[in-house]
């Protein structure tokens, strides 16, 4: 006699409960993976951002400063004894004098110089000095006199520079450092390092780095 076999009956209830979970599971796997890849993403992009906008601070930044020094010195009319005024031997700060301009100080300045033969009008005195406390490159106007002085932050987030470099380094015309304000008539050229930091999330910084050598062609003609 033979027996029935008795076949299983579908299931109508769908999935069962190991089959959800490992759906889960391994849903939760590839969405990890995408959020991962996106914050990664994200990372990238955020850190790329502050490395090119610290080169461009720091690019201009220099050159500002060296098209400035270009003018130190200046004394066409060889009356207002024009020069370098002072230098720390930290390379933090520089003070210099040009005859560049004929408008009176606290005046709009000089689009271009227009020597007169003396150093009392506007920007004739100029002084760069590495502010620790607010980070900041500080350009001053006639530092040497309180009555007269201000002083503007130029760049800020400022950095130390890699290995210790100053950031004004100071050369003769051998091309040995100068690092004594007494020996400061020596200068004949000043090296111009910055180093600029900006925010690249997560509390972290990128920073960049920029150097530029420019020659004092109005000292010791």
């Amino acid at each position: 006699m033979n027996k029935a076999v008795v076949l299983p009956v579908p299931s109508a209830g769908g999935f069962t409960l190991l089959e959800l979970m490992i759906a889960l599971g391994l849903a939760s796997l590839v969405f990890g993976m995408m959020v991962d890849f996106f914050m990664t993403l994200t990372r990238l992009s955020v850190t790329q951002n502050a490395a090119a906008e610290a080169q461009h601070s720091a690019r201009a930044g220099v050159e500002y400063v060296i098209h400035d020094l270009c003018m130190a010195g200046l004394d066409p009319y060889q009356t207002a004894d024009a020069g370098i005024e002072e230098i720390s031997p930290t390379g933090s700060k520089l003070r210099f004098t040009a005859d560049r301009c004929d408008q009176p100080i606290n005046s709009s300045g000089c689009d271009k110089p227009s020597p007169d033969g003396d150093l009392n009008d506007q920007s004739e005195e100029v002084t760069y000095q590495y502010d620790s406390e607010r980070r900041s490159l500080r350009r001053c106007f006639y530092e040497s006199d309180p009555n007269r002085e201000t002083c503007v932050n130029l760049i800020d987030r400022v950095a130390p520079n890699p290995g210790g470099t100053p950031l004004f380094t100071f050369l003769d015309s051998e091309n040995d450092p100068v690092t004594e304000n007494l020996l400061r008539e020596r200068i004949r050229s000043v090296v111009f390092t910055l180093t600029i930091e900006e925010p690249a999330g997560l509390r972290k910084t990128t920073a960049r780095t920029y150097s530029s050598r420019v020659r004092l062609r109005n000292i010791g003609l």
